[in-house]
């Protein structure tokens, strides 16, 4: 007995059979699409994913506290103290006092232009009047590279940027670096001043003005101190 199929029915079941099967398909690559995007709702569709970069910058030096001529002893050896100098010796004669301290090497900024300067080469004598800071000298550490006029200067103006300065200091003729052996900044008490000069050079002088004027390395020389 032969069954009559009827062609339109046929084809409305093979079409609904069709749509079936493609959902089937493509269901389960949706439910997964759905899942990640809701796991990570920030990543966008075309972004390439990417592992966050392990690089870091090294950090520059921090400023420690600057100094100035008048301020106490006491604010003085806060600095020293947190920036690791070494006190060696200290001398009182009447209202004048002097402490002789090796600096602890940190790193300042010269302003205006942030260049940076070492705080070593050198053994320090400070000098007080009345536990004041009334001035500060340098002398040439044999043991560590000295300083250049260039250096000096910049070291001046990172320590004191607000101060108006008169810095002598000497060089050997000879020396095209133009290494300092001495200097003084500010001023130094009458009872000390056999300590400066046991060098016989000549002395030269430079003023540092305050910040933001830019640390002028031109100087007078051959000065009788």
């Amino acid at each position: 007995m032969a069954i009559k199929v009827d062609s339109r029915n046929f084809q409305i079941c093979l079409c609904l059979a069709i749509a079936t099967v493609c959902f089937m398909a493509i269901a389960p690559t949706s439910v997964a699409k759905a899942k990640d995007d809701a796991e990570q709702p920030n990543q966008k569709i075309g972004n390439v994913r990417t592992l966050p970069s392990l690089q870091t910058r090294a950090k520059p030096p921090l400023q420690p506290e600057t100094l100035h001529l008048g301020m106490l002893e006491s604010r003085f050896f806060e600095y020293a103290r947190d920036n690791n100098w070494a006190a060696i010796a200290t001398t009182q004669r009447d209202r004048y006092t002097m402490h002789q301290l090796q600096p602890g090497g940190e790193g300042l900024y010269a302003l205006p232009e942030r260049k940076l300067v070492y705080v070593r080469g050198f053994m320090a004598s400070i000098y007080f009047e009345n536990e004041r800071l009334v001035g500060m000298r340098l002398t040439a550490d044999n043991r560590d590279r000295p300083m250049t006029t260039k250096d000096l200067l910049l070291l001046v103006r990172a320590w004191f940027p607000d101060d108006m300065l008169s810095v002598i200091y000497q060089v050997a003729p000879s020396d095209p670096r133009k290494s300092v052996i001495e200097t003084l900044i500010g001023t130094i008490p009458k009872a000390f001043e056999q300590d400066l000069g046991k060098v016989s050079l000549p002395f030269c002088r430079a003023i540092v003005f305050p910040s933001p004027v830019p640390v002028n390395t031109l100087s007078t020389c051959n000065l009788n101190i």
